[in-house]
C-alpha cells in the first residue's frame, strides 16, 4: 500500500467518501503480491478494523476510517469490495467495537513495552562501548546552535511572566537530580526513567536557553505548495500560538515525568508558527523525520506519475490549510495532519518516502532525534546487558506466542472472527445476536477470505450486501458511457493502450485485463502467459541496467497468468495517485 498515508490524509482533510454506519464484514478481492489471497475487515460505524502481518511476523490490528480504507483498497490497489451489513441493534455494534478497541490498546501497550526493552539494550551497549547514547525522539526538533532565537526568547519571557522566573530552572534541577540518582543506581530496569529524565532536562534547557528550530526538522515545501498566507490563515496561526503558549506553561508545571517530548514538540510547533507569521509562508515540522527511519531515495514510477503526485500533494496541502487554518480548526490532531501532508509534499508527493508508512498511517508525530549527554552508569554493565537482552528475548517470545502469524491457524480471518466473538459472553449469545459465531473453526477452509465472507452471508443476519467497484471498474464504466463501442472496449482491454491504467513493474508484466471478462478469461490468460515469457526474456537482457526489475516482473507475469487459465482472476493492476 504505497500511498496509504496520502489516502488517509486526503480522506481526513477532504472527506472524500461517505460514512459507513452500522456493523458489517468487508471482503476485499485479491490482487498480486501479498494481496493474492484477498483480505477481510470489520466496519463499525465508519471505523474499519483489520489485521495485517507486521513487525517480525506479528499479526497486528489496524484501525482506519472507512473512507481511507476504501480509497486505499478500492482506488489505489484497484480491488473491488463487498460489504455484508448485519441487521443488529446499535448497542451490538458498540459492544463489538469495544472488543476491537481492547485488542488494539493491548497490542499498542505490548509493542511499547518491547520497544522500551529494545532501547534498554541499545543504551547499555552504548554505555559499555563508551559510545554516544542513542538519539532521543524530539530532541532534534530544536538546535543548541540556534540558542537565542528571537521567537524562543519571547516564549521564555512569556513563561516567566505566567508561571515564574524560576520555573524552568526548577525543572532543570529536578531532572538533574533524577539523572544523577538513576546513573548512580545503575539499575538496568529503570533506564526508561533515565531517558525520560534526560529528555525533560533537554526540554527545560531548550526553553531556558531559547533554542531555535533545527533546520532539518522543517518540511522543505516545493514552490508549487508554498503559497503566501491568507488573512484567515494568519489568524489561525495566531490562535495556534496562543494555545501552544498555554500548553507549554501547563506542561512545565505538570508533574508528569514523561512530559519532555511533549514540551519539545510544543516548543517546535510554536517556533514554526511564529516563523510562518514572520515570513508569511507556512512553516511545518517534518512528520517523517525521526531517529532510525531511513529515507527511500528512488521509486520506480514514471515522471508523469511523479508530477501527478506533486500536483496532488500541493492541492491537498492548500485544501488542508483552508480547512484547518482558515476555519480556525487548529487542534493538535488537525495540525498533525497538515504536518503529514507537508512532509509528503516535501518528498516529491510520495507518501511512502519515509519507509513503511502503510504500517503506521495515522498521526505520525514529528520526532527528529538527537543524542544527549548522559553520565556513565556506575558498576559492571556486562551482567546488566545480559539481563536486558534476556528480557528482550522473553518479550519477543511472548509476543510471538500471543500474535504470531500463521497462514491457517492465525491469520486476518481467524483473529478478526475471534475479536468479534469476544464481544459476547458465550457462543450461544453470539449466535443469538449475530445469527452465527464468526469463528470459522467448523469449516476446513474457513480461514480463506472469500470462504469466510460466504459464511457470513449464509449464516449471519445480513440485511444487505453492498458492492463497491474498483477504480478501474468505475472508470471503465464511465469511459464506455462517454464513448461506447467496440473500439473503446478494445483499447481499454490492454494495459498498454488503456486510458485508465499505466503499466507498472510491481503489477507484473501482462497485456490483457481479465478482471472484467469470464468466458474469455482462459484465452486472455494464455496471451498473458506468452507475453510474460517474452517479457522475461527482455528483462533478462535488461537486468544489468535495471537490477532485474523487468525480469522479476516477467516471472511474476507468468505466475499470475496461470490462475486465469482456470477462469480465476487475481491480477488487477494498481494506481499511484488519488484523483
Amino acid at each position: 500500500m504505497r500511498a496509504r498515508a496520502l489516502a488517509v490524509l486526503a480522506t481526513a482533510l477532504v472527506a472524500a467518501a461517505a460514512r459507513a454506519d452500522g456493523l458489517g464484514f468487508v471482503y476485499v478481492s485479491p490482487n498480486v503480491g501479498m494481496a493474492s489471497g484477498g483480505h477481510a475487515a470489520l466496519v463499525a460505524d465508519g471505523t474499519v478494523y483489520h489485521l495485517q502481518n507486521g513487525d517480525q511476523g506479528l499479526l497486528l490490528l489496524v484501525r482506519d476510517g472507512w473512507s481511507a480504507f476504501q480509497l486505499v483498497y478500492a482506488e489505489l490497489e484497484n480491488r473491488p469490495l463487498e460489504v455484508a451489513v448485519l441487521d443488529v441493534a446499535p448497542e451490538v455494534t458498540e459492544r463489538v467495537q469495544r472488543s476491537f478497541a481492547r485488542l488494539y490498546v493491548e497490542q499498542e501497550l505490548e509493542l511499547g513495552r518491547r520497544e522500551s526493552l529494545r532501547q534498554d539494550v541499545r543504551w547499555l551497549e552504548a554505555y559499555a562501548q563508551e559510545r554516544p547514547t542513542p538519539e532521543l525522539r524530539g530532541a532534534g526538533l530544536v538546535s543548541p546552535d540556534a540558542a537565542g532565537d528571537p521567537d524562543a526568547v519571547w516564549l521564555r519571557a512569556l513563561i516567566h511572566a505566567r508561571i515564574g522566573h524560576d520555573s524552568l530552572t526548577r525543572v532543570t534541577a529536578e531532572s538533574e537530580r533524577a539523572i544523577a540518582e538513576l546513573a548512580h543506581a545503575a539499575d538496568p530496569t529503570r533506564l526508561d526513567a533515565l531517558r525520560e529524565a534526560l529528555l525533560l532536562r533537554e526540554a527545560a534547557r531548550s526553553l531556558d536557553r531559547a533554542y531555535g528550530l533545527e533546520a532539518r526538522a522543517v518540511a522543505a515545501l516545493p514552490p508549487e505548495a508554498d503559497d503566501p498566507l491568507t488573512s484567515p490563515e494568519r489568524a489561525g496561526l495566531e490562535a495556534l500560538s496562543t494555545r501552544l503558549e498555554e500548553t507549554i506553561g501547563e506542561l512545565v508545571l505538570s508533574a508528569r515525568p514523561d512530559r519532555g517530548y511533549a514540551l519539545l514538540l510544543a516548543q517546535a510547533r510554536y517556533l514554526a508558527a511564529r516563523r510562518s507569521l514572520a515570513t508569511n509562508h507556512l512553516v511545518l515540522l517534518d512528520a517523517f523525520e525521526a531517529a532510525g527511519r531511513a529515507e527511500v531515495v528512488a521509486d520506480a514510477v514514471a515522471d508523469s506519475v511523479r508530477a501527478r503526485r506533486r500536483e496532488h500533494a500541493g492541492a491537498l496541502l492548500r485544501n488542508g490549510r483552508e480547512q484547518v487554518l482558515g476555519s480556525a480548526l487548529v487542534d493538535e490532531a488537525n495540525w498533525n495532519l497538515l504536518e503529514e501532508v507537508a512532509s509528503i509534499a516535501a518528498r516529491d508527493g510520495r507518501a511512502d518516502a519515509a519507509g513503511p508508512l502503510s504500517e503506521i498511517g495515522l498521526r505520525k508525530l514529528p520526532a527528529r532525534g538527537r543524542s544527549l549527554e548522559s553520565a556513565p552508569l556506575a558498576g559492571d554493565l556486562a551482567p546488566a546487558l545480559r539481563a536486558a537482552r534476556a528480557r528482550l528475548r522473553e518479550e519477543d517470545a511472548r509476543l510471538q506466542r500471543l500474535w504470531s502469524y500463521d497462514l491457517v491457524t492465525r491469520n486476518c480471518i481467524t483473529e478478526l472472527a475471534r475479536a468479534t466473538d469476544g464481544a459476547f459472553d458465550s457462543a450461544a449469545e453470539a449466535e443469538r445476536v449475530l445469527g452465527a459465531v464468526a469463528s470459522p473453526n467448523d469449516e476446513r477452509f474457513g480461514f480463506i477470505p472469500f470462504m469466510f465472507f460466504d459464511r457470513v452471508r449464509e449464516r449471519m443476519r445480513v440485511s444487505r450486501v453492498v458492492g463497491i467497484q474498483s477504480r478501474r471498474e468505475a472508470a471503465l464504466a464511465r469511459v464506455l458511457r462517454e464513448s461506447p463501442g467496440a473500439v473503446t472496449r478494445l483499447r481499454e482491454s490492454t494495459a498498454y493502450t488503456s486510458s485508465i491504467y499505466q503499466p507498472s513493474v510491481r503489477d507484473s508484466a501482462f497485456l490483457l485485463f481479465t478482471d472484467d471478462v469470464f468466458w474469455r478469461r482462459p484465452a486472455y490468460g494464455a496471451v498473458n502467459l506468452l507475453f510474460g515469457l517474452g517479457y522475461t526474456t527482455y528483462g533478462l537482457a535488461a537486468a544489468p541496467f535495471d537490477r532485474g526489475q523487468r525480469f522479476g516482473a516477467g516471472l511474476a507475469g507468468i505466475l499470475w497468468s496461470v490462475p486465469e487459465l482456470a477462469f480465476m482472476n487475481v491480477r488487477k493492476g494498481s494506481f499511484d495517485w488519488v484523483d
